[in-house]
């Protein structure tokens, strides 16, 4: 037994706005999924009819056809403004939602490159190691005055604590 297809979606000018707008806000497909349940509950939904209607209406999350005339003006306007410190993946989502433009990630920190090249060496961490190796032995020692006496604290990575007292001031 098969069902009449509801073909009245293609023509809803309403649901294609919304579409756009939550690929806009680069919404993952999931979440764009339960609004238009919502919203749009006369139609049937699943992730995979979000996917066909998304094609149908050629709405993309991400645009290989953009100029880098309209990239290059969107990363310098960015670089040169407040975000001159932000990073290559913050940059690619401001670029995304305040310039509408659905790039790769990749083509932005290209142009990032060609646009600053010192700025992203001063932000990126490349080659940079964020902790000590594993195993290094270092300490700290930290110094608090409490109540006239001094106290040292010294700590190990090796998940040892020692206190000890100095003596009254």
């Amino acid at each position: 037994m098969a069902f009449a297809a509801n073909d009245s979606w293609k023509v809803d000018e309403d649901l294609k706005k919304d579409l756009e707008t939550y690929v806009a806000q680069n919404l993952k497909r999931t979440e764009v999924l339960d609004f238009v349940e919502k919203k749009y509950s006369m139609y049937t939904w699943s992730l995979r009819t979000l996917c066909r209607r998304l094609s149908f209406f050629e709405i993309k999350y991400i645009d290989h056809q953009v100029q880098l005339d309209d990239l290059r003006h969107a990363v310098q306007k960015e670089v040169e403004g407040p975000g001159r410190l932000l990073g290559y993946r913050a940059l690619h989502k401001k670029i995304r939602e305040v310039h509408n433009l659905n790039v790769p990630r990749n083509l932005v920190y290209a142009m990032m490159e060609e646009v600053d090249p010192e700025g992203l060496e001063e932000r990126s961490c490349v080659g940079k190691r964020k902790r000590p190796p594993k195993g290094a032995f270092t300490s700290k020692v930290f110094i608090i005055l409490r109540n006239i006496c001094i106290w040292v604290i010294v700590c190990y990575t090796c998940q040892m604590c020692g206190y000890k007292k100095i003596g009254k001031i």
